[in-house]
């Protein structure tokens, strides 16, 4: 078989370009919270912090604290948030021990209802500051040193009070750094997506997960994308309808990859997005990258010429032997790889696998029966020339004259006929062995033998004929080691002899 030719240069270049399946989370301002544990790498403390985020605020609450965008407030007085409400105040809190905080608030009325607005605190060790759209809009002298606090980072909700102060609205877009970013670099990375993931940006949150206003009932938790252990928990969501639930986020641009890749193959071409090409072109695929930004890669694919295709449909009772020498034992599309002319000929096969059919079959007096039950039937006598028995369709029968009978038995393309069972009402004797059942069958690991003689000797045959296993007497065989496909039982008590097919699935 050729090897199909494969080669691929990717390059990723950092650029611009538009994101249109961004979402964000909904809150109801009621219960609604976001809890992202208490990982090391949020538990900032010394002289540098940014808070950023952007938000949709729906409602005001009467208070500016009562409305938390982020929150790892303590009771001891450490720890930073980031909240608003009182017609639109915006206000950057961060805590350095026991006594007053240092917060520093808004005038009333610079954010809006119903919009999306970037918000940002940033602290150097002299000063606090707190941007609206990436412009400065208040300032306060501070020299302290932020102190840690023990408490979870929530989002939307401050979780030291008891799951209260809810922010109403959505929220998208929450980075959290142990650096002070500069006005500058605030504005220039605030309407994109990242997707080189900085070591100082700690916690990172882009909420492109589940459907805006959707049915989001398994979409439970918020996935930071720095690196860090800060997953966050979906608590009190409805997951449904356009509130309390994930919801469009702001329209961002994302820095974005771009590649290309060269690919000579023959025959046809399964794209990354399950897309199949057959003719020479370029065409074009939207990969997601680890940082959680897309990557628009074009393949330029080129055909040979000296492909050929064939179809093939076909039949088979219980296995099918491919021409390449593999064995199928399940109906579906198989596919065979030939070299023809120095290029890849791929023949395609079409196949239908019947379930295999028990020929095995039991008397009870005159009463015959066959352990299959969902096959068709046929009984025959033997010594007629296996001449069939008009109306004898049934899995059982019951003989009126002495003879010899056998049943036909039939399932799709697989079509048996059991051995020959005498009967003789003047000299009727039971076949212990008759009375012997096996199950499951199709088996995986084990197969159970019920009514298995104390004397009895087993020994598996392959389909070949040849013995692959010599077993003691035991009711439960393990078949894990066998190969896939189909073999015979057979088990042998005071002179008489039972077999029974089973497959190995």
């Amino acid at each position: 078989m050729k090897t199909k030719l494969f080669t691929s240069t990717l390059f990723l270049i950092l650029t611009s370009f538009n994101f249109y399946s961004q979402n964000s989370i909904s809150f109801d301002g009621t219960n609604d919270q976001v809890d992202c544990g208490n990982n090391t790498s949020v538990q900032i403390t010394g002289t540098a912090l940014t808070l950023e985020a952007w938000i949709y605020p729906t409602s005001w609450k009467t208070q500016f604290w009562q409305a938390n965008i982020m929150n790892r407030e303590s009771l001891s007085g450490g720890g930073y948030m980031l909240r608003c409400g009182a017609g639109g105040k915006l206000n950057f809190n961060i805590g350095s021990g026991p006594g007053p905080w240092n917060e520093l608030t808004s005038a009333t009325n610079i954010l809006t209802l119903n919009t999306w607005q970037h918000v940002a605190g940033t602290y150097d060790g002299t000063w606090m500051r707190i941007y609206l759209n990436g412009v400065i809009v208040d300032s306060l002298a501070k020299t302290i040193s932020i102190v840690n606090s023990t408490s979870n980072l929530g989002i939307g909700f401050a979780p030291i009070y008891a799951g209260s102060r809810n922010f109403p609205g959505k929220i998208d877009e929450v980075r959290i750094w142990n650096v002070t970013r500069t006005g500058a670099q605030i504005i220039a990375n605030m309407n994109k997506e990242l997707c080189v993931i900085p070591s100082s940006l700690k916690a990172y949150y882009t909420f492109n997960q589940g459907i805006a206003g959707g049915t989001n009932i398994s979409d439970t938790t918020l996935t930071d994308l720095s690196g860090n252990s800060n997953t966050g928990i979906l608590k009190n969501f409805n997951l449904t309808g356009l509130t309390s639930n994930w919801a469009t986020g702001a329209s961002l641009t994302a820095g974005i990859g771009t590649g290309s890749v060269s690919v000579n193959t023959c025959g046809s071409y399964t794209m990354p997005n399950g897309n199949v090409v057959s003719t020479s072109g370029i065409y074009y695929d939207t990969l997601m990258t680890s940082g959680g930004c897309d990557s628009i890669v074009s393949y330029s694919i080129t055909f040979s010429s000296a492909h050929i295709s064939n179809s093939y449909v076909d039949s088979s009772c219980v296995t099918y032997s491919m021409p390449n020498g593999s064995i199928v034992n399940a109906s579906g599309t198989y596919y065979d790889t030939l070299s023809v002319g120095g290029c890849d000929t791929v023949d395609r096969y079409t196949i239908t696998i019947s379930a295999s059919v028990d020929d095995s079959v039991y008397r009870v007096g005159a009463r015959m029966t066959s352990w299959d039950t969902w096959a068709d039937h046929q009984w025959v006598r033997c010594d007629s020339n296996y001449k069939p028995i008009i109306g004898a369709t049934n899995n059982w029968y019951t003989a009126t004259q002495v003879g010899n009978y056998a049943v036909i038995v039939k399932r799709g393309s697989c079509i048996d006929t059991s051995d020959c069972i005498n009967f003789n009402p003047a000299s009727i004797s039971e076949n212990i062995l008759d009375f012997i059942s096996l199950f499951p069958n199709p088996a995986e690991s084990y197969i159970t033998i019920q009514n298995l003689p104390k004397d009895a000797s087993l020994k598996i045959y392959s389909i070949e004929g040849k013995i692959v296993n010599t077993l003691s007497n035991s009711a439960t065989i393990d078949i894990s080691k066998l190969t896939t496909g189909l073999y015979y039982l057979e088990i042998i008590s005071d002179n008489e002899k039972r077999t029974i097919k089973f497959i190995k699935h």
